[in-house]
Formats: C-alpha cells, sequence, structure tokens
C-alpha cells in the first residue's frame, strides 16, 4: 500500500460510519403510562428525539416522524401512541402562516378507530400540537381532513367556533 493511502482508506471508513452532522434533531411527543404515573391521563406526553435528514420543511419531518409511532425500544420503555406504521402516510400537508399550523390529513379514520374516545382524542391532538409548538412560528394548530376542516372537527366531536376558525377550509387550500 503507497504511504498515505492507509490514512485516506481509515478516513473514508471513519466518514462512512459517522452520522452526519447536518442531520436535524426532532421531538415528537408520546404517552407513556409509566411515567405519568397514570393509565387515566392521556393528555401527558412525553419527548422523544428523532434524526431526520437536514431539511428547511422541518415541520413535515416532525409529523412524519410522529405519525409512524413509537419504536420498538419506545414501546418497550411504555410508550405508546394512536400512530404506528399503519399511520405513517397520515400526513398530508403542514403549512404555517401567521403563527398557525395548518394540518391537512389524508383520511386515515378506519385505521384510527379509538382517536374519537375522549381519552384518544386528547392523545392525538396533544402530540401533534406538542409536536409542532418545537418551533417558536408555531403558535396554534388546526387541522382537517382531505382540506376540510370540518370533516375533523364531525369525527371529533368538536364544534365548528372560534377555536377552529368555524371550520373554515380557504387556509388549508393555499398554495396548492
Amino acid at each position: 500500500m503507497r504511504p498515505g493511502a492507509a490514512a485516506l482508506l481509515l478516513l473514508l471508513l471513519a466518514l462512512a460510519t459517522t452520522p452526519a452532522a447536518a442531520d436535524t434533531v426532532l421531538r415528537v411527543y408520546f404517552n407513556n403510562a409509566q411515567r405519568a404515573g397514570t393509565e387515566a391521563d392521556c393528555a401527558i406526553v412525553f419527548e422523544r428525539t428523532r434524526q431526520a435528514p437536514r431539511t428547511q420543511a422541518v415541520a413535515t419531518a416532525a409529523l412524519q416522524q410522529l405519525f409512524a409511532g413509537p419504536t420498538e425500544a419506545e414501546r418497550a420503555a411504555g410508550y405508546r401512541s394512536p400512530f404506528s406504521a399503519a399511520t405513517a402516510g397520515l400526513l398530508k400537508r403542514v403549512h404555517i402562516t401567521q403563527g398557525t399550523a395548518y394540518v391537512d390529513l389524508h383520511d386515515l379514520r378506519a385505521q384510527l378507530p379509538g382517536v374519537t374516545s375522549s381519552c384518544g382524542a386528547a392523545e392525538f391532538t396533544l402530540a401533534i400540537e406538542r409536536t409542532l409548538r418545537q418551533f417558536a412560528t408555531v403558535r396554534r394548530v388546526l387541522l382537517a381532513i382531505d382540506s376540510d376542516p370540518r370533516r375533523y372537527a364531525e369525527w371529533m366531536g368538536q364544534d365548528c367556533d372560534l377555536r377552529n376558525d368555524h371550520c373554515d377550509p380557504a387556509p388549508f387550500r393555499v398554495g396548492r
């Protein structure tokens, strides 16, 4: 081997096995009854970190990580979520305008039957809100199914009122 070739080979090997420094660290939130100390309170979620390729679409990346659900190791440690591999494709699109994150979901209601219970709704909504509120640009989160916030509100048993901008679909169709 030529002089310097061994050093070059070692450098290339080190670079190939080192995680990319350009990765984005994101936070997602899941319930954990063991950590919460109670099974009864679904509105308690705990932070988990995820590595994602560097992107400017951090809200999209964070929701994609959330909707894939807890990892096997996290489930073994007591983390639970309505999200799993079956819901990994739940996100249709998210955009943030004037502090509000507009989250448009694909219609996967059949894969999420327990979400409409009071406990399930709290866990579902809080996980999404906490995951998005890690970003300073997000103060409020509104959700829709197939660009229709009324469909989401009806699914969750909510009224269309001031809290959800009276289910106005216009912001979900911006930039489409």
